[in-house]
């Protein structure tokens, strides 16, 4: 792999620029573009599937429902004498729901090492333990023990696209004392563990309690590889790489990232996009300045490049002050929502949000639809789209899976416009088709197979509007807010839908009024006039297994339940997101929508 390799420096001329932020009783230096979190906990955080938030401390979990401003505690541990997590844990939320907790016993903590004696004694112990919660943080299971020694930290756990789990994790090791690090696995959303091979770097790593490979933390490559990086005190991270999803871990070596000697954080995000928050000398030569500064870069190309790394935060050494004093590092990283970055860090009281757009803008599509205009159209919405103008219209055939490598079922647009209204159909293979008998309010429709339009005056969906037909013809109309702060008492004034079957699909077909375009923010639809707008599809199939119903809320059925087991999802999108999870609701979803004549 081929790296831009990342120099240590900062330009003092911006420092000028920075902005002087009280943190408890420390004054902080922050970039221009950070801002204060709402809330002074370490984390780390999860996002609930009610879009709510959790996170953990000592001894319990805290939920909020305001974005962090508030938060309502719910206990962690029956036995608090028994269980106390360290700082040094880790956090997520399944794809399924379940939260998984990893973290330090500090209740069993015991430090006893003698380099002299081989390094840590055998007493020498602070266990991993694994909790797990299926009810968005509101109980949590007894803590199950995964590893026993001296586990220093915890860095990183992740959720690879196959569903498997994967975390990175250390122990202390003797003869000579050192450290070796290592991941387990789960394919069970955390219920059982296997551990992978033990990389030791022996010599190279150093000998002694802060010795060898520690904290590492890793993430998963477009190629399915897994890419570890580890603490070391060479001057940079050594790499490691795993092909078989984190159970061999091989090609281990020094990488290119200058680092400190402290760990770093490396996190996926939702763009696609690799981020990185470590600590990097100030002064690379003489190695001073090791955590006073916390760092950030981005890679689009799963770390062979990186941008040039941003100091978001630094606390500046004082003279006739002690180093230890003065660190802003072991970081936690959290996307609260998809381009919102959430930072803290353990050591120092840093607690700040980024945005991703204000470093790296995310690039938004320039795909379009080209909707005839046609004086006067005579086309009744009778869910058929046969009348003889529709020949005339563009068809848009190119929707796709973006999630998934499976092939997209055939699914057809055309729009047309005339002075009063803008014209749109869909014409959807399906053979199995999800649909509801009777909804109990219009927002039931997220259980369905249903055609999606979304409309933007904004490139960054500030504000946007949002019409889904299901196969009888029936509409959910919605408007949003950026991030998916949605508003289902909104209606479409005069937006009229219709439905009809096909043999082996269906047709949805509808109309909007251009009165009420503007009434949204956009400029009358005539010849010339293009709009930000997405075009997808919910392709959705009967659970038929037989398996016992769970059922817990995430992003997409917005907390609501069935009383029969909940369709198996698949997404369809005419522009592909370029996200790692399915999303509709970023502006990297948006095409264009322009009238032409």
């Amino acid at each position: 792999m081929r790296y831009l390799v990342l120099l240590a420096f900062v330009c003092s001329a911006a420092m000028a620029d920075w902005n002087k932020v009280e943190f408890g009783n420390k004054t902080l230096l922050l970039h221009p573009k950070a801002q204060a979190l709402p809330t002074t906990l370490l984390g780390p955080f999860a996002k609930r599937g009610d879009g709510g938030i959790v996170a953990v401390d000592d001894s319990r979990a805290l939920v909020s429902k305001d974005g962090g401003k508030t938060w309502e505690p719910r206990p962690l541990f029956a036995d608090n004498k028994k269980f106390q997590c360290r700082g040094e844990r880790t956090l997520l939320r399944t794809r399924d729901g379940v939260l998984v907790l990893a973290f330090l016993n500090v209740k069993e903590m015991v430090l006893r090492w003698d380099q002299k004696k081989g390094g840590p004694q055998p007493e020498c112990r602070i266990p991993v333990y694994v909790t797990r919660s299926h009810d968005d943080g509101e109980t949590w299971e007894e803590p199950q023990k995964v590893q026993d020694g001296w586990c220093g930290a915890l860095r990183t756990m992740i959720q690879l696209r196959s569903g498997r789990l994967v975390m990175g994790c250390q122990v202390a090791v003797a003869n000579p004392g050192r450290h070796v690090s290592f991941s387990y696995v789960s394919d069970d959303e955390g219920k059982t563990w296997k551990k992978s091979n033990v990389i030791d770097l022996g010599k190279y790593g150093g000998y002694g309690d802060h010795g060898g490979g520690i904290e590492p933390t890793l993430a998963q490559l477009k190629d399915g590889r897994l890419w570890m990086l580890i603490r070391t005190y060479q001057g940079c991270f050594t790499e490691a790489f795993s092909t078989d999803e984190g159970l061999t871990w091989s090609d281990i070596k020094p990488g290119p990232i200058a680092a400190s000697g402290s760990p770093g954080q490396l996190q996926r995000l939702q763009s696609g996009r690799l981020v990185l928050f470590w600590n990097r000398y100030i002064d690379a030569a003489k190695k001073t300045g090791r955590r006073e500064q916390l760092s950030m870069a981005f890679s689009e190309d799963d770390g062979r490049s990186w941008t040039e790394p941003v100091v978001v935060a630094y606390d500046p050494l004082q003279p006739g002050h002690k180093e230890a004093e003065y660190r802003l590092s072991y970081p936690y990283v959290f996307e609260q929502v998809p381009g919102e970055l959430w930072v803290t860090t353990f050591q120092g009281p840093l607690r700040i949000k980024l945005r991703e757009d204000d470093f790296l803008p995310r690039r938004l599509s320039e795909q379009t639809y080209r909707v005839r205009y046609v004086p006067n159209a005579a086309i009744k919405v009778d869910g058929r789209a046969n009348e003889p103008l529709w020949a005339g219209a563009a068809v848009e055939k190119q929707f796709i899976f973006p999630w998934n490598k499976a092939a997209a079922p055939a699914t057809e647009f055309q729009a047309l416009c005339d002075d009063t209204h803008l014209y749109f159909t869909f014409r959807m293979q399906d053979d199995d088709i999800v649909v509801l008998e009777k909804l109990r309010d219009k927002q039931d429709a997220v259980f369905e197979d249903r055609a999606e339009l979304y409309f933007a005056p904004d490139d960054w969906m500030k504000n946007y509007y949002c019409m889904e037909v299901d196969s009888r013809g029936r509409a959910y109309d919605y408007r949003g807010s950026y991030y998916r702060q949605l508003d289902s008492s909104w209606n479409c004034n005069g937006l009229e839908t219709a439905a009809s079957p096909l043999p082996n699909g269906y047709v949805v077909e509808g109309r909007i009024p251009l009165a009420s375009f503007e009434a949204m923010g956009f400029p009358r639809l005539r010849p010339g006039v293009k709009i930000r707008c997405g075009l997808f599809r919910a392709e959705f199939s009967h659970d038929r297994s037989g398996r016992p119903v769970v059922q817990r809320a995430s992003l997409h059925n917005r907390g609501r339940h069935l009383d029969g087991p909940p369709p198996i999802e698949a997404w369809m999108s005419w522009v592909d997101p370029k996200t790692e999870e399915p999303d509709f609701h970023v502006p990297t979803s948006l095409g264009w929508l322009e009238v032409v004549k």
